[in-house]
């Protein structure tokens, strides 16, 4: 922060003889939500995570029965807080800008971090670090350079990462090119290391908007993924009794078996459009994932092959807009066999479906595979809603859900339930927004086997959130 402070006056003080902009951004959230049931909002994995199942076995620990039923032992209402702030400094002229970035949060009420005393000092995350400038052999042409954010497809990949990224516009069309570095190790010239360790990220798309605003999006991402996981090896620690005393002096683990993933390759071929015809608009995304994965397993190379598909229609009748909608993100049949047909996304969030129970819709950091059975099984969703505009500054809905797994080899069943939900916001002031949603689920046949067998029926789900939000 004190470098924030004095970037911050410098920048203040030169301004007048460097034209210079310099301007403070702000989403500052906090949010409570209660549920009958705490683990339905227990994430297992982060959101890059990568599931393989080779040779039997996976590289996710899927807990032995999930607690679906109601028990005393159920924590359920908490807060947390979530403040994003960034700095933006450019021209007059916006042919340069550099920003700073900056994230506290996701932190519960009470936790290590905001703690009784609130003194707690190593708790802000670096968000963004970039440098975005006009080409000077090229007024249409943008090089940005850092961590900054990526947004290439709401179900692919639409969060932060550090690379470059070239891109201009012309007319109706926009094109860009984009180097990310995934994760680094550095080898050192250790015995037998290279630069497959380190990953890599190489995306380009190309937009065409029509003059009435309508949009269509093609894209391809290459991540080519070195050594990743090893997963399913056996450890035995045991003592060393090295002054024959009877005690053990030291102690020596020893690792066997097990698969390591030595080379992760996947490609994402992605076409997705938008546009609006009078009090109707619709948008559409279809992306096929292809690939390979080497390991050292018996099974030496796999082959990916998945798809994902989704589409919305909203209709606007006087103060009512009414939703219809559908997902579809294929599973694997077979863990057993030499394919992968899981579809896997980079980084992404599911807030935009508007589902409180299963994917936590205030939450804008959660992704659809943090839920062990959708990182094999795959998901499939219909959806509609209506939302009423009640004024200018008031806004009540209504959705309902219908979740499904794909695949239904390892629950049994493929549904996960039936949830309705409702919500209402309110603008209080400029910038500032109040809003509380609810949702009730009731619970499937894949929630009974994940619940601890097919003989235990869980429990309806309820879950509702309520959010307190500042931008500017």
């Amino acid at each position: 922060m004190k470098l924030v402070l004095a970037i911050s006056i410098a920048l203040a003080m030169a301004s007048p003889a460097l034209a210079f902009n310099l301007e403070w951004h702000g989403d500052l959230n906090n949010r409570a939500s209660y549920s009958t049931q705490a683990d339905t909002s227990t994430r297992i994995s982060s959101d890059s995570a990568v599931y393989y199942s080779i040779d039997g076995q996976d590289n996710i620990t899927v807990p032995a029965g999930v607690d679906f039923e109601k028990n005393s032992k159920d924590a359920g209402l908490f807060a947390e807080l979530k403040y994003r702030l960034h700095m933006v400094a450019s021209d007059d002229e916006q042919k340069v800008k550099g920003v700073l970035g900056l994230e506290f949060g996701s932190n519960k009420y009470g936790d290590a971090k905001t703690g009784l005393g609130g003194d707690n000092r190593d708790t802000l995350e670096l968000r963004w670090a970039y440098t975005d400038i006009e080409l000077p052999f090229d007024s249409a042409s943008r090089l940005s350079v850092g961590l900054q954010p990526v947004g290439y497809n709401a179900f692919v990949w639409s969060d932060n990462a550090a690379g470059v990224k070239w891109s201009r516009k012309t007319g109706h069309f926009a094109y860009s090119l984009g180097w990310w570095r995934t994760d680094w190790v550095p080898t050192n010239g250790a015995a037998g290391a290279d630069d497959n360790q380190n990953g890599e990220l190489y995306a380009a798309d190309v937009t065409y908007v029509a003059d009435n605003g309508n949009a269509l999006n093609g894209f391809v991402i290459f991540r080519d993924q070195g050594e990743d996981t090893t997963f399913g090896a056996t450890s035995t620690t045991v003592g060393v009794d090295d002054d024959l005393d009877g005690l053990a002096d030291r102690f020596v683990t020893t690792t066997t078996g097990g698969t390591t993933v030595t080379r992760d390759s996947e490609i994402w071929l992605g076409l997705s459009g938008k546009g609006s015809w009078g009090n109707l608009s619709a948008m559409a995304t279809g992306v096929y994932l292809t690939g390979e994965v080497k390991t050292d397993s018996v099974t030496d190379e796999l082959d990916r092959s998945a798809y994902l598909l989704h589409a919305q229609a909203d209709y606007k009748m006087d103060k009512f807009t009414f939703t219809l909608g559908g997902l579809y993100a294929s599973g694997d049949d077979d863990p057993n066999d030499d394919d992968l047909e899981n579809f896997d996304h980079i980084d992404i969030s599911t807030s935009v479906l508007g589902s409180v129970v299963i994917f936590d819709n205030f939450a804008d950091d959660n992704s659809p595979s943090q839920a062990f059975y959708v990182f094999d099984q795959g998901y499939k969703i219909i959806y509609l809603g209506a939302k009423y505009a009640l004024n200018d500054k008031t806004d009540v809905w209504g959705k309902y859900f219908w979740h499904n797994t794909a695949e239904d080899n390892l629950l049994g069943d493929d549904e996960i339930g039936h949830e309705f939900v409702v919500g209402a916001s309110y603008k209080i002031m400029k910038g500032v927004t109040a809003a509380i949603n609810a949702g009730y689920l009731v619970a499937g046949d894949a929630l009974d086997t994940l619940s601890g067998g097919l003989a235990d029926d869980a429990d309806d789900i309820f879950r509702t959130d309520a959010k307190l939000q500042f931008k500017f």
